[in-house]
């Protein structure tokens, strides 16, 4: 005869969570007294979330793994004593006035047949005139009778409803509605340790950082600083299941990537031939088989899943087929339990050293990953056209062994929190950019552009027409209010003619209107200048945009046409300023119209 034992997996601590993006991987633990022979151990009030294809059972101990069965159960009503025994004493008496109704309605119907047997010739009209009077008392009296039962009953049967409607599972029991069993068979009596895998849904965690930046007012250059990044994590859950005192890891893994190579399928060009819909979208999706799986018998210790299992990436893994195919390997072990980052073949992984507690609450906990120093070249950037501001902006070379992953940081510059950012996704030795907020000890002035209009000869000799021609002035000015040297690049556009009658020339800085773009041109022992490339764009080693001082970054087409935009790299020394000034010329036909856009 098979020996029952029963685990409410509630009442027993989870060992330790690996947590993915939207998904986590729960590993429990639960030792079990065997009997000779066979053994099933019930395992209740696991998640709802669970997925069936991810669940996974090993074990340790003399005794044979015959099967694991998977099963979704009805969650407990948990319906308190004093609420049963209010329904049962309240079906009594619902039993009891529906009887007393049943008699009263009996007792109108014998008084209402009798009634009707009386007949004129047969009694007296003293005697009719006495049995109509008693007719009416005893009718009136079984009516209120019959009315007032009814009354009573309707009242208890809404009582009843009432109490039976309350008596609906909570939200806690319905997260913990699966039930696994494991059949297993001993030689001998004695002690064994299942040892529970699975993957549930509703969980994710996302990173957090706080950089802090510090720019040496002592320094000779203030080009370079060391750069404190404080990388966290905000982890949320509603598994149904606390997590308490549990060896927390984190994976930048994403169980949801397939782990099948796509194939490409030949194409054909033929006639095009004119249809029409005739049914609405036919949608394909994955699906697993959601029925008990039969494990072959294995000794305790070997993980209980079909052949061919791949563990949490087979589990989840979706397709457009219908049905899901294929299988990749299990996420990466860890070998020790720290704060520390390891790299598998497709993503890294983070142990949280200690203990970690997440409740299922759907609130956010947050938890330490590790505190980066790194190195990063300080960059000024202006757009005095759109804000007079000079933009304060990190080159950072994520020189840790941690991938960073993309998250918002908040931004503390010499201990004051001056900004919210964000940091993008970065492999180590990644360099890439983030904002720091403006810095006001550069001061930049950008008075309205000066307009200049006259009318010169449209050249030829014998030419009698005549171009309108407006020169524009805008001048620039800085000043460096910080005690070290600042590299600053300004942006501004000069706008480029669409058409052919409309002529642009760019009278300062000389010699800019015939440079090709990137060429640099001197302005002064302090500045030079360029025409922006417009298909400069970032290389997969960076993320700041075009017009970086660190050029090296861009990856650039053959193409030197400029496209209006004019950059400068300023060097200013302490305490200095320094005014630079961009110039040009349209020239239109004479009275013709003409606007920037």
């Amino acid at each position: 005869m098979s020996h029952t034992i029963e685990i409410d997996a509630s009442e027993h601590p989870v060992a330790s969570v690996t947590v993915y993006q939207q998904r986590a991987e729960v590993v429990r633990d639960f030792t079990v007294e065997l009997e000779a022979g066979q053994s099933e151990v019930q395992i209740i009030k696991l998640p709802t979330c669970m997925d069936e294809s991810s669940l996974r059972v090993d074990g340790l101990g003399n005794a044979v793994i015959f099967d694991v069965i998977y099963e979704e159960v009805s969650p407990d009503l948990n319906i308190p004593k004093a609420s049963s025994d209010k329904v049962a004493a309240l079906e009594t008496q619902e039993s009891s006035l529906t009887r007393e109704l049943k008699v009263l309605s009996s007792q109108t119907t014998v008084l209402d047949d009798f009634s009707r047997t009386l007949s004129a010739k047969d009694v007296k009209p003293a005697q009719l005139v006495e049995f109509m009077g008693i007719l009416q008392e005893k009718g009136m009296d079984l009516e209120e009778k019959v009315e007032k039962v009814s009354k009573q009953l309707k009242e208890v049967r809404d009582e009843i409803a009432r109490e039976r409607n309350g008596q609906v599972p909570s939200e806690e029991a319905r997260k913990l509605a699966t039930k696994v069993t494991v059949v297993v068979l001993a030689e001998q009596a004695g002690q064994a340790e299942l040892i529970v895998k699975y993957v549930v849904s509703n969980a994710d965690w996302q990173p957090l950082y706080d950089l802090r930046a510090t720019v040496d007012s002592s320094s000779k250059s203030a080009n370079t600083t060391s750069i404190s990044l404080n990388y966290r994590a905000s982890i949320t859950q509603t598994t149904g299941e606390d997590w308490k005192d549990v060896n927390l890891v984190l994976s930048t893994s994403s169980p949801l990537t397939g782990a099948e190579i796509p194939t490409l399928w030949p194409q054909r060009i033929g006639r095009a031939y004119a249809f029409r819909s005739v049914g609405g979208t036919r949608r394909r999706r994955s699906r697993m088989a959601k029925e008990a799986y039969s494990i072959p018998a294995m000794p305790m210790g070997r993980l209980a899943m079909p052949e061919g299992g791949g563990g949490i990436y087979d589990a989840l893994e979706e397709s457009t087929d219908d049905f899901v195919y294929g299988a990749a390997p299990p996420p990466p072990l860890m070998s020790a339990r720290m704060t520390e980052a390891v790299d598998g073949a497709i993503s890294a992984n983070f142990h949280i050293e200690g203990k970690s507690s997440i409740p299922s609450d759907d609130a956010a906990h947050k938890v330490a990953i590790a505190v980066l120093d790194l190195t990063a070249k300080l960059e000024w950037i202006a757009v005095p056209r759109l804000n007079t501001s000079a933009f304060l902006q990190c080159q950072i070379t994520n020189s840790s062994a941690y991938v960073l992953l993309r998250g918002p940081s908040n931004v503390f510059l010499d201990g004051s929190f001056v900004a919210k950012s964000s940091i993008p996704y970065a492999t180590p030795q990644d360099i890439f950019s983030c904002s720091v907020g403006v810095d006001p000890s550069i001061r930049i002035t950008y008075p309205p552009v000066s307009k200049k209009t006259r009318i010169q000869p449209a050249g030829g000799f014998l030419s009698s027409s005549k171009l309108d021609a407006t020169l524009f002035t805008q001048r620039i000015s800085l000043k460096n209010a910080r005690q070290s040297d600042v590299k600053l690049l300004v942006r501004d556009l000069v706008p480029v003619s669409e058409e052919q009658k409309f002529k642009v020339v760019v009278i300062e800085p000389s010699n800019l209107d015939s440079a090709k773009a990137g060429e640099e041109v001197k302005v002064s022992p302090e500045v030079f200048c360029y025409w922006a490339r417009k298909d400069w764009h970032v290389t997969d080693k960076g993320t700041v945009s075009a017009g970086s001082l660190s050029k090296k970054l861009y990856k650039s087409s053959q193409s030197d046409v400029p496209d209006g935009q004019v950059e400068w790299v300023v060097s200013l020394g302490p305490g200095k300023d320094i005014e630079f000034t961009l110039s040009w010329e349209v020239t239109a036909p004479q009275g013709e119209q003409w606007i920037v856009r």
